[in-house]
């Protein structure tokens, strides 16, 4: 996101809810990089839980860390109980003040990295490669350039009906791997690419996604006791996202990142 986005304010419960269309993807995420069985891995952006309660049951003589910045989430996030699995709050550019540099083998991030305005993302990167071992990996996911695209002119139309900035743009990869490779990281082939995928949704899934997630991109601009009827707005024009199939499936684009910290530094 722009160096204009605002704080989100983000309903954990709310996004549990509504949240299946990025579970469905989990195993593509974790085909490319499997936890090994004792890594401690954080998960940072963890939001409300479920993928790092399943990262903790795939490897239970591990350690999984959810960080996440937003207290709702971590509420929603609290219903997920294992003995190698705890949570904690601060924001992703400060992880490395709540984790011990040096100390964790895989640091995991799924739908965060598009929160943040780009200012803050070498800063973010900084903070990982500090908690990392040498030999750590980077393994991200989040929104790229060209992502949901009709979701976000429907979103900038109820924007500029109502005086507020347009959607900030998604990242591009090569910006983003300017700004790993800054931070030091060693970038293999393909270590930052984007990759397209068609989402299946129903009317009201993808509802859901308007009300819990994509549409915090406006009502972050806007007072709190206008955020409901921005939201209705949106979801009165749902049916402009209807493919020329009949489906409401959205295309996604996204921006992945899978990186090392040097063995040696």
């Amino acid at each position: 996101m722009s160096d204009l986005a605002g704080a989100a304010h983000w309903s954990g419960s709310g996004y549990a809810q509504h949240s299946a269309h990025h579970r469905a993807l989990d195993e593509w995420f974790l085909a490319r990089h499997r936890p090994a069985p004792t890594d401690v891995v954080v998960d940072l952006g963890c939001g409300s839980g479920e993928f790092s309660a399943r990262l903790a049951a795939l490897i239970p003589d591990g350690r999984v860390i959810g960080i996440d910045s937003d207290a709702s989430m971590l509420a929603a996030a609290s219903r997920h109980q294992a003995a190698n699995l705890t949570f904690l709050q601060a924001a992703a550019e400060r992880v490395d003040e709540v984790v011990a540099h040096s100390s964790v083998d895989l640091v995991v991030s799924r739908a965060m990295l598009h929160w943040l305005p780009i200012s803050r993302y070498l800063r973010c990167f900084q903070a990982v490669f500090r908690i990392l071992r040498p030999g750590g990996w980077f393994h991200s996911e989040s929104g790229g350039a060209g992502n949901v695209t009709a979701l976000v002119e429907l979103l900038d139309e109820v924007a500029a009906a109502n005086g507020l900035p347009a959607t900030p743009p998604f990242p591009d990869a090569g910006t983003v791997f300017d700004l790993v490779d800054a931070a030091g990281f060693e970038i293999p082939q393909d270590g930052v690419r984007t990759v397209a995928q068609r989402r299946p949704f129903t009317r009201e899934g993808l509802i859901g996604l308007l009300r819990t997630q994509a549409g915090l991109s406006i009502t972050r601009y806007a007072p709190d006791d206008a955020a409901e009827g921005l939201l209705d707005a949106a979801t009165a024009k749902v049916d402009q996202l209807r493919r020329s199939d009949g489906s409401y499936d959205q295309t996604f684009v996204r921006l992945e990142i899978l990186i090392r910290r040097p063995a040696g530094t």
